[in-house]
């Protein structure tokens, strides 16, 4: 797509529907951000979760609508906001793997329970570490200025500097974000490396169609139900073998008797859970051509006449 030229005086004074919608849906999320940004101070499982998700949905709506965008805002944007997700992730590692490997454990009948004290007693000290770990970070001088950053990007200039933008040029730019999981998917993907790019080009798909989700809404609809449900597979899978390496880091704590249990119940839920992803992923192709076949009139009409 051809770099654009700022608008004139005549253009700043329209706004087309599909810029709106742009503009609206970034806006939307600026606010989502904040709001949970505000409450990281309690560094509960819930404000850490809800902090990083606004995070990524913001930076992947940049990055979809980035020819609409002023590009040297969003990339900015996009980086700091790459760096505060990335600061919370060490603890929503923590309480996933806590609620993961506790399940495990009560699920095996041949764990003691003074093992699975065991057990509980280590993850709760990982959970309370990376705690420790954020709180001094979310008070240094390196998170305000990350801070200030992300309220400055929030209350600058406009992002959308393309006012002129169709409906069709919008889900044009949704459709184009769909070229790299719609080649994964060809490939039938079932390694490791594979699922978990595959589940990264999800979360970017699925963040894309929400801002257009009433276009189409019975095809959007089937297609996001099916990208969450091949998401989350693929998550949970990712969050077996992050589990698997962390119990063999931590055989001398816990014990080899038990890491050999623990061994067993993930290796069983990492296969199963490798298989279902391969399958829900397969089911996601089919209602993404079902979407783009609804969608094709509003695509069209927007395209210009051949002279």
């Amino acid at each position: 797509m051809a770099a654009r030229r700022p608008p004139s005086v005549a253009q700043r004074e329209q706004h087309a529907p599909g810029s709106v919608r742009v503009r609206d849906a970034i806006l939307g999320q600026q606010r989502r951000l904040r709001t949970a940004a505000k409450r990281l101070d309690k560094a509960g499982a819930s404000e850490i979760h809800d902090s990083r998700v606004a995070a990524r949905r913001l930076r992947s709506m940049l990055k979809t609508f980035r020819p609409l965008l002023d590009a040297e805002h969003a990339r900015l944007y996009r980086a700091d906001l790459r760096s505060f997700a990335h600061a919370l992730g060490e603890a929503r590692e923590a309480d996933v793997r806590r609620e993961l490997l506790t399940s495990v454990s009560l699920d095996d009948g041949r764990i003691s329970p003074t093992a699975h004290r065991r057990l509980l007693a280590l993850l709760e000290r990982s959970c309370v570490a990376s705690r420790e770990r954020l709180g001094p970070r979310i008070a240094s001088p390196e998170w305000a200025t990350l801070g200030a950053a992300l309220e400055r990007q929030r209350a600058g200039g406009p992002l959308v500097v393309e006012r002129n933008a169709g409906m069709a040029e919008v889900l044009a730019l949704v459709c184009r974000a769909w070229r790299r999981p719609v080649r994964l998917l060809r490939r039938r993907p079932r390694g490791v490396a594979e699922l978990h790019e595959l589940r990264l080009a999800f979360k970017h798909c699925r963040y894309a169609l929400e801002p257009v989700a009433d276009i189409a809404p019975r095809e959007t609809e089937r297609l996001l139900r099916r990208l969450r449900a091949a998401q989350d597979c693929i998550g949970d899978h990712r969050d077996t073998l992050l589990a698997e390496r962390w119990v063999k880091e931590h055989e001398p704590a816990l014990g080899s008797a038990l890491v050999a249990r623990l061994d067993v119940g993930l290796r069983d839920r990492e296969k199963a859970l490798r298989r279902d992803a391969a399958r829900r992923a397969a089911r996601v192709l089919e209602a993404w051509q079902e979407w783009r076949a609804a969608t094709r009139p509003v695509r069209k009409a927007g395209r210009p006449s051949p002279q």
